[in-house]
């Protein structure tokens, strides 16, 4: 009957001194931390953005080739490039500088031309203000990007504008592989009418969400998107002059460890002008945009 007061008393010692040698080696008997599913960083949902803003001193150049076709008369196509330079300077905040060029191709009763030109630069700032934790999955990131351009894509023709696009984006893992984003930006503008050079403002504001899929673990993505754009005839909000939405897939393709490839290609499905009739919006937004974006990080 003492053997078992022994055997006990024997464990109790043993396990007291496993525990010093733990602490003495700097190893504490506390549980590991969750794993925290994230989203991943490259531009995996198309038009929509994801939240991440890199580490400190992460550093990107980037080609974006935004095109539209389609108009409710006549012939209009327009491809802007957006080349642009980022850097991440601190934790959870990061900047980009972008230089713009707009090719143009319109045609109708009165008016034709096809022309490719300078259209301007932006600055743009982020910051997350929200990051994933193991109790939430979602992150949050505002962005606010002014821009002057000096070409009206409407005619191609030289004119000066000024904007400033404010934008909320946020992001959340549905499980390993699948990752969905939404969007809402806001955008107003000050303009000069490239034929009659006189001067208004308007604004458009948009809605974005997004679903992507990895294929391949890591390197092949495809999803995809639905945008709701509206237009407004002043500088913050006013009347709604027309509405549009859009619906289409989306891919993107790791190439390297280092460079990502984003194409999405989105048909307006639905949509309704002021004082038009007809199931779309062919007078303030296009019958279809895409993208073809490449994104080197160094």
């Amino acid at each position: 009957m003492k053997l078992a007061p022994s055997l006990f008393a024997a464990a109790l010692l043993t396990a007291s001194i496993a525990q010093a040698a733990d602490l003495k080696s700097g190893k504490a008997s506390e549980p590991a931390a969750p794993e925290i599913t994230q989203v991943p960083g490259e531009d995996i949902f198309g038009f929509t953005s994801g939240t991440d803003v890199g580490s400190p001193g992460d550093k990107g150049v980037a080609l974006e080739n935004d095109g539209a076709f389609g108009s409710r008369a006549g012939r209009y196509r327009v491809l802007t490039q957006k080349l642009e330079l980022s850097r991440t300077f601190a934790e959870n905040w990061s900047y980009a500088a972008s230089a713009f060029g707009a090719w143009t191709s319109v045609k109708n009763d009165d008016f034709s031309r096809t022309a490719y030109g300078f259209d301007g630069l932006s600055m743009e700032m982020r910051h997350r203000v929200i990051e994933r934790s193991a109790t939430n999955p979602f992150a949050l990131t505002l962005a606010l990007e002014p821009r002057w351009g000096r070409i009206d894509t409407g005619t191609g023709l030289r004119s000066d504008s000024y904007s400033a696009e404010a934008k909320l984006q946020i992001d959340a893992p549905i499980n390993d592989r699948l990752f969905w984003a939404m969007n809402l930006n806001f955008g107003s503008a000050r303009s000069r009418d490239a034929i009659e050079r006189t001067w208004s403002s308007d604004s458009e504001s948009s809605v974005s969400s997004a679903l992507a899929y990895a294929v391949v673990e890591d390197k092949v993505f495809i999803g995809a998107e639905a945008r709701w754009q509206q237009a407004y005839a002043k500088a913050f909000f006013g009347a709604l002059n027309g509405q549009a939405l859009y619906f289409g897939p989306t891919m993107a393709v790791k190439a390297a460890p280092n460079v990502t490839i984003n194409l999405v290609m989105l048909p307006q499905i639905a949509g309704k002008a002021r004082g038009v009739g007809g199931p779309l919006d062919l007078d303030n937004f296009e019958r279809a945009n895409f993208r073809a974006k490449i994104v080197v990080g160094f």
